[in-house]
């Protein structure tokens, strides 16, 4: 049997240099550890994992902390403890509704061109998707490559093909369950649709409520948006983060909670997409004045049965993206289907690379994971290009 769903998308950063640091970011209040914090700088970023861990290196000794919600931390490698302490920002938002957002969205649009590049472009990325059933991990995959858009962003002149994306993979690592206990194998995303969900979305329509409150004196506005009561099998909500001077959307944070969704069917087997969350993150380059989407990340929960209602599991994936190297001089080489499914691609194993990798670190849980499927004497089907 066969289990789709209803995805968007998210990109990693590659950088090697003579400045590295690995520590944990928390909350100052709780000491609960910061997942996707960004973690950067003028030419190099990550983001931290479920753990709050990274390791980060740059051939810049400069390092921003960053996370919605939290205080921003400028600071140097030197000046960086083990353990990053985050506050939360004590700035008091006052929301008000917005009666004027068609300016504010007409200001975005006529900056599109100055702000984002609406042309082809180079980059390299890293990609790791996780797949849990039940609330256990069944699956890991990671994906290192170099990638060739068409565009970041599309318009009305531009009508997406599946040839917009150029992919040639240069690492990958994966081990996951081939099927479930009852004989499900659930379908990842391919590459087209991770790129083609991760690109800003209008929520500013008729259906929607929204709030516009300033921040970070002014120089940043969030624009939040909820969907109207009378949408009652739906509820999305979320906002964006634009930048006030050059009226760039630089992150998009959004919920879909589905009501009474519909079961889709594959034979015996009945399925439905219960909640979706989606961030992305775009940071302007020095280099171009252009924003490329920095890092990503979405999580899709969905519920799965059969006819008779004899059990009810529920699968949870999630997907990080990054990028650098934005509109980098080098050759992509495509080596890969960007229309297959992601897990059913083939790819060498390199030992080497997997042992110094540090942009996104393995959790704990995932390590411990990775160990155990490669026992022989597991008793379900393991797919993994991992040779012991």
């Amino acid at each position: 049997m066969k289990v789709s769903f209803f995805t968007f998308i998210l990109f990693s950063i590659f950088g090697y240099s003579q400045n590295t640091l690995k520590a944990i970011v928390v909350d100052n209040v709780d000491n609960s550890p910061l997942e996707f914090v960004g973690i950067f700088n003028t030419e190099d970023h990550t983001v931290t994992n479920e753990d709050g861990r990274f390791q980060f290196s740059s051939s810049l000794d400069s390092i921003t902390i960053y996370l919605v919600g939290y205080d921003k931390i400028r600071t140097t490698f030197q000046k960086v403890s083990d353990t990053v302490y985050l506050n939360k920002s004590v700035l008091k938002l006052n929301e008000v509704t917005v009666t004027n957002q068609k300016t504010l969205w007409q200001k975005i649009g006529d900056s599109i061109r100055s702000n984002y590049p609406i042309y082809p472009y180079k980059e390299r990325f890293f990609l790791r998707g996780v797949l849990r059933y039940n609330g256990e991990i069944t699956r890991i995959q990671d994906i290192q490559g170099k990638l060739e858009r068409r565009t970041l962003l599309y318009t009305k002149d531009i009508v997406p093909s599946t040839k917009d994306f150029k992919v040639e993979l240069t690492n990958m690592r994966k081990v996951g369950l081939a099927k479930d206990e009852n004989q499900v194998y659930f379908i990842f995303e391919t590459f087209y649709e991770l790129f083609m969900n991760f690109t800003p979305i209008n929520a500013t329509g008729d259906a929607f409520n929204l709030t516009e409150s300033t921040f970070e004196n002014e120089r940043k506005t969030k624009l939040g948006f909820h969907t109207k009561p009378e949408f009652i099998n739906e509820e999305v909500k979320g906002h964006y983060i634009i930048n006030n001077t050059n009226n760039a959307i630089e992150r998009i944070y959004m919920t879909i909670r589905y009501k009474n969704n519909p079961y889709n069917k594959d034979g015996d087997t009945r399925f439905r997409t219960v909640t979706i969350e989606k961030e992305m993150a775009l940071s302007k380059s020095s280099n171009t004045n252009k924003y490329y989407l920095a890092n990503a990340k979405y999580e899709v929960k969905v519920e799965i049965t059969d006819d008779q209602n004899s059990y009810t599991s529920f699968y949870d994936v999630s997907f990080i993206l990054t990028t650098t190297d934005n509109e980098g001089s080098f050759e992509v080489k495509k080596n890969v289907n960007a229309t297959k499914d992601l897990f059913k691609i083939n790819y060498p194993y390199d030992q080497n690379f997997w042992k110094g990798q540090n942009q996104l670190l393995l959790t704990e849980e995932m390590s411990n994971f990775i160990e155990n499927a490669q026992d022989p004497n597991n008793e379900f089907k393991v797919k993994s290009n991992i040779k012991n």
